[in-house]
């Protein structure tokens, strides 16, 4: 008795080449979690247990922290990067609490959920959040499908034109690997953006610039936060994009069973945030707690299952188990009990107490599959650990912070926070604001770990900004601090102002 008695390719097998073609022409596709409900929900659970509110609260004097109002102004981008970003709000639901008003005017913590939502808008930027962590490999197309059948069906269903198929615009089943898609200068969402625009927050000269690059910050920190969450998706960490998203006209059932079930605020609390050494690891890590990790061991997904199997009546359960697992493409999880006598039922493989994968056997076939049983137990578990990890990324991210205290017309600064050991080149820039919101450079020097560093404060100066930009073991950090200075300690260059 050999594996050669597998009767079919289950979810990975969906016919010939003619039904790809025609399947092709049926849908798009739609990519991972849905945007404007779970990517939306996680992301504002995983704000609401971070230090996200106190950071901005405290480091960088936003009195109301994550509800603080924050608008775009249009006048301090050029012409070409104004429109396309209007552009991108103005196509967000308006129901979902994260577009912003007619005035671009929105909360803080909208704007990271927008920066999530916008992320997978168009839904073909999600090729470039899977990641199969045991390769750390994207999105791989393989001989099972043409990417010109696939891009056939995008120019029918009007996902692209036959301009950028030609071209290699449209989605073409491949992509970049999320930790590089994350770390991309092309990727307006990622985590260059967020470092630049973060620290222009605080740098920029003009209060409207300073604003405007909070809120890229925090765009393209959502945008960072999305592609986290998505490795909590088991497609996503197990190259299936057949199996999950292109065997049903309309995407991932998962993904609509979690939408339908808890849309963007019936989501389950996160856990509280996870902890990691550097941004990798919260992917992928040599200890194998990276969420990517976690869940390709943990969960199937759609095109992932067992194929199904032939059962001879007598056989025994232990050989159709064996058999089942030889025809799984990845390690964990596996089969661990098969129970066929009874037909026309279905039963399920447990793992720590979650339903996994359900089977049930007609006349002489096992057929193995995901059902609603088994999104629910996967999601009641485990969104609340992506929303846990994506909580920890926020933490590590905004690890860094700049103390200022001014008193006596002295400016004390230090650099510190959960900075761990530095690497060269690290400075620490201060600025002064004047009466008028104009913020100008007044001194540098290296960063030197929590050693309060002294400057002068210039007449008339209303606030002392700081920021550090450099390395640390961690990974990059740009730490961020601002402080109001005090009537008595602003000297006369303010009542000359006035």
């Amino acid at each position: 008795m050999t594996a050669q008695r597998s009767v079919g390719a289950g979810p990975r097998c969906l016919g010939a080449p003619l039904f790809f073609a025609v399947a092709l022409l049926a849908s798009r596709p739609a990519l991972a979690w849905d945007p404007a409900t779970t990517h939306s929900g996680l992301t504002e659970r995983a704000l609401a247990v971070s230090r996200f509110h106190a950071v901005l609260a405290q480091q960088l004097e936003r009195a109301l922290g994550s509800y603080e109002p924050l608008r775009v102004d249009d006048s301090v981008l050029d012409r070409d990067a104004a429109r396309s970003l209007r552009a991108r709000l103005d196509r967000l639901d308006p129901a979902g609490g994260y577009r912003p008003g007619s005035d671009g005017v929105a909360m803080a913590f909208a704007w990271v959920r927008a920066g999530a939502v916008l992320a997978k808008t168009p839904p073909e930027r999600g090729r470039h959040h899977f990641l199969e962590p045991r390769r750390r490999a994207g999105l791989d197309d393989d001989a099972g499908l043409a990417g010109a059948a696939h891009a056939i069906r995008l120019t029918f269903a009007g996902g692209a034109t036959v301009r950028e198929n030609a071209t290699g615009v449209a989605f073409t089943l491949e992509g970049m690997p999320a930790l590089a898609w994350m770390r991309s200068p092309h990727n307006d969402l990622g985590l260059p953006a967020f470092f630049d625009h973060w620290q222009r927050a605080v740098a920029a000269e003009r209060p409207a610039e300073r604003d405007t690059a909070l809120v890229r910050a925090l765009l393209a920190m959502g945008g960072t936060l999305a592609v986290l969450e998505d490795m909590g998706q088991p497609a996503f960490v197990r190259n299936d994009f057949r199996g999950e998203f292109l065997a049903h006209d309309d995407g991932s059932p998962f993904e609509r069973f979690v939408a339908d079930r808890y849309g963007a605020v019936a989501l389950p609390a996160s856990v509280p945030p996870v902890a990691r050494p550097d941004v990798d690891s919260f992917f992928v890590a040599a200890d194998g707690l990276g969420l990517a990790q976690r869940t390709q061991a943990r969960f199937f997904s759609a095109g992932t299952v067992p194929r199904e199997m032939r059962y001879v009546p007598g056989e025994k359960p232990g050989e159709l188990v064996r058999l089942a697992n030889q025809t799984l493409p990845f390690p964990a999880p596996q089969v661990s009990s098969i129970e066929p006598e009874q037909t026309g039922r279905t039963h399920y493989v447990r793992q720590d107490g979650l339903r996994v994968l359900a089977y049930r056997r007609d006349g002489n076939r096992v057929r193995f599959f995901l059902d609603e049983a088994v999104y629910a137990d996967c999601a009641g578990r485990w969104l609340p650990v992506v929303a846990g990890y994506a909580a920890g990324l926020i933490d590590h991210l905004l690890r860094g912070q700049v103390a200022i205290r001014v008193a006596e017309k002295q400016a004390t600064v230090t650099v510190g926070g959960a900075l761990g050991r530095l690497q060269t080149g690290a400075e620490v820039h201060v600025l002064a604001e004047d009466i008028a919101g104009r913020r100008q450079e007044i001194a540098r020097a290296p960063v030197q770990m929590d050693v309060p560093l002294v400057f002068a404060v210039p007449p008339g100066a209303r606030k002392v900004a700081a920021y550090a930009r450099g390395r640390d073991m961690g990974g990059t950090f740009v730490a961020v601090g601002q402080s109001t200075v005090a009537r008595d300690d602003r000297g006369s260059g303010e009542a000359q102002a006035r």
